[in-house]
């Protein structure tokens, strides 16, 4: 083995590290901060303040397989694919909000992390959030909730549910008429959270999110021609090795 050969993997290794490093550790001013989140029907700006990327629904824009029983909504916010839930079976109407849990990378085996709901006055509504407890946490038709991943204890963000207490007294009359309305935020806190794996895998497979796809791949070809080089470099040394079994 040449002592040039040597040198190039060695610079190969250390470019390695040295670019999963950095890419894992960019500020996340840097990561992009999403979409502006939006409403439908005015609500105190002070419960959105740190958002800055969020999804909302209301029961229409829900996926109902078994009519009118059980609701879902399916979105990727904050570096998860998540899963919204109204169970219209159960009384009271209960809400649940979960991400999808990976345990290899882009392989998901059926599992969810669900988020347990903490209402504004402290009280942990657990993972299932009933519509009383709407009615008893809300504050002219509008509430926000704290959210935290029941198995890792991490942020997921915050929960905002809202109606028009002009037209409905209480939000299951306004979930009957689809105007009650859901969004689900995601601050700068959430966003320094995301997972390192998933930005390095996104980014060596050309789905950076917010990245257009040319500068995707100008940033990756260094990286992918150092892997690749890792890769020979480790084949050639071993030839002599099974040559010789």
């Amino acid at each position: 083995m040449g002592a040039s050969e040597m040198k190039g993997f060695i610079f190969a290794v250390v470019y390695i590290v040295a670019f999963a490093t950095l890419v894992s550790s960019i500020p996340v001013g840097f990561q992009g901060t999403g979409e502006d989140v939006s409403n439908v029907i005015p609500v105190d700006p002070a419960i959105l303040i740190d958002f800055t990327d969020g999804e909302n629904w209301t029961k229409s824009a829900m996926t109902n397989p078994y009519t009118g029983y059980f609701y879902f909504d399916y979105y990727d916010l904050g570096g998860y694919d998540w899963i919204a839930f109204a169970d219209n079976t159960t009384t009271p109407l209960t809400f649940a909000v979960a991400a999808k849990l990976y345990y290899i990378p882009f392989v998901w085996l059926g599992h969810y992390d669900a988020a347990e709901f903490t209402a504004p006055d402290g009280t942990n509504r657990g993972v299932d959030l009933t519509i009383d407890d709407i009615i008893d946490d809300a504050t002219d038709g509008q509430v926000r909730y704290s959210m935290i991943f029941e198995t890792s204890g991490n942020s997921a963000g915050g929960f905002v549910i809202y109606w028009n207490t002009t037209e409905y007294s209480d939000p299951y009359t306004a979930w009957q008429n689809d105007e009650l309305y859901f969004l689900h935020g995601v601050g700068l806190q959430e966003t320094a959270t995301l997972n390192v794996a998933t930005l390095l895998l996104s980014l060596l497979f050309f789905q950076l999110p917010d990245v257009p796809v040319l500068v995707n791949i100008f940033l990756v070809l260094p990286a992918w021609a150092s892997i690749i080089y890792v890769v020979w470099f480790i084949v050639i040394s071993m030839i002599p090795f099974l040559g010789g079994g």
